[in-house]
């Protein structure tokens, strides 16, 4: 039955900065960023992706945390509050940031695992072999994996301020100094300073449709728009908050470990390498050649795990939201609900690798086929309702007042925003999903 509850909010600007950053940064920062980035000119690409970023994921950030914002509500009733029956949009994005975390939480696991093995140095010299032994066994991946959903656990049911915020204060200057300090570090490799140069150096021989493609389909994942993590935030940002500086900032920190860990890829003389080859392959065998390589490998891994933890800490709080606020239940009561939801789901992915291997559905096994339904089909759609919801659906002169008067948009800026979200941004996600589509059935 549904009640009325009282809700939490973030103690002020720097928190509500600081947890919606770390849902957008995440393992796509670190191991997808910078090779793409090699693979499409360097300094040519993030020109682009840049220019995507201004007209396509900052509007569509700015959305969703003003829905949130208004509403106060978890993502069904902050449609519906806005518009009556436009809950079903914020149903989809909790489904699909329950199938996110379905094998999200399970890569999440590796990186605990990975930490732990660069520390006591036990990875050894088969790097593949390692890697392939680990993710196909039974128990052992399943293990990390409940431990890291364990820690998310405890982390909700602690609340907004004495849970999600007070985790972002400390991992997110952690992840930063951690950054840092692998950044100053391989800038005194052999090809440090080079591999400064060839990432913001522009290639524009290189610039070809696909490059705008990638360039699109980065500035839109890497945001976490249209699951509903961002706008459960902007619910919980205090009156008087800057929707849009707030905005402005967690896209420059994203932007800003993106690049960082460029640097620090293209020191290392992996950056055509890409996602969990790069990060549990690649990676741990440069490492392997440095000195004191199991400190640099630790402190990496330990990056990639405050990465993954702060993205799905704001899936989990997306979706517990919805049961303590629309079910009428505890905050202990429904985060334990989607705990086991998601250590059944994560359990299913993790075996589909190893001992579950011969299910497939279209050709691939459950791991493969959550990873690509919803960054392929799930996310751009709703990325493309969202933006028609605030451009077209929302009330012009609400939407209006809920960005000028809380946003802290000014009157100039407004119908620009406007014409982005009602115009520009559908049409742009529609062509990621188009040939995102495309790409999924030629593969199958």
């Amino acid at each position: 039955m549904e009640q009325r509850v009282k809700r939490g909010g973030f103690g002020g600007k720097l928190a509500a900065i600081l947890a919606a950053a770390g849902s957008a940064i995440g393992l796509g920062n670190i191991w997808r960023f910078p090779y793409i980035t090699s693979e499409n000119g360097g300094g040519a690409f993030i020109l682009i992706y840049l220019g995507c970023i201004l007209f396509l994921g900052l509007p569509l950030l700015v959305a969703e945390f003003a829905v949130g914002h208004n509403s106060k509500c978890n993502p069904i009733d902050a449609y519906s509050k806005i518009r009556k029956g436009w809950g079903w949009l914020g149903a989809l994005g909790i489904v699909s940031v329950f199938l996110i975390m379905g094998y999200y939480f399970v890569i999440s696991g590796w990186t605990l695992n990975y930490t732990l093995a660069s520390a006591t140095n036990s990875i050894g010299g088969d790097f593949g072999g390692f890697f392939s032994a680990f993710t196909t066994a039974t128990w052992k991946p399943l293990i990390f994996t409940y431990l890291f959903i364990l820690l998310n656990h405890f982390i909700i049911i602690g609340g907004v301020q004495g849970g999600i915020e007070k985790a972002s204060k400390v991992m997110m200057p952690l992840l930063f100094a951690i950054l840092v300090v692998l950044a100053v570090y391989s800038l005194w490799l052999p090809d440090g300073r080079e591999a400064l140069v060839n990432v913001f150096t522009p290639d524009f021989s290189k610039v070809t449709g696909k490059t705008f493609l990638d360039a699109m389909g980065q500035a839109f994942f890497t945001l976490s728009v249209g699951m509903g993590a961002m706008l459960i935030y902007g619910s919980y940002f205090k009156d008087g908050t800057k929707i849009a500086g707030t905005a402005i900032s967690v896209v420059s920190l994203d932007t800003l470990v993106a690049l960082i860990a460029a640097v620090i890829i293209f020191s290392a003389g992996v950056e055509n390498e890409s996602g969990m080859q790069l990060a549990f392959v690649a990676m741990p065998k440069v490492f392997s050649t440095m000195p004191m390589g199991n400190v640099w490998a630790t402190l990496f891994f330990l990056l990639l795990g405050l990465a993954a933890l702060s993205s799905t800490i704001s899936m989990h709080e997306a979706v517990t939201s919805y049961f303590v606020e629309k079910r009428g239940m505890s905050r202990n009561k429904g985060a334990i609900i989607v705990t086991i939801g998601v250590l059944v789901l994560s359990t299913v992915a993790s075996l589909s690798l190893g001992d579950w291997s011969d299910y497939k559905v279209a050709g691939m096994n459950i791991f493969a086929l959550l990873d690509n339904f919803t960054a392929i089909v799930m996310l751009p759609l709703l990325g493309i309702l969202t933006a028609i919801f605030v451009g077209w659906v929302w009330k012009k002169e609400d939407m209006k007042a809920e960005l000028t008067a809380q946003g802290g948009i000014d009157q100039k800026t407004y119908p620009v925003l406007r014409f982005l979200l009602r115009y520009v941004c559908p049409v742009l996600v529609s062509v990621v999903f188009v040939f995102g589509i495309k790409a999924f059935i030629e593969n199958l």
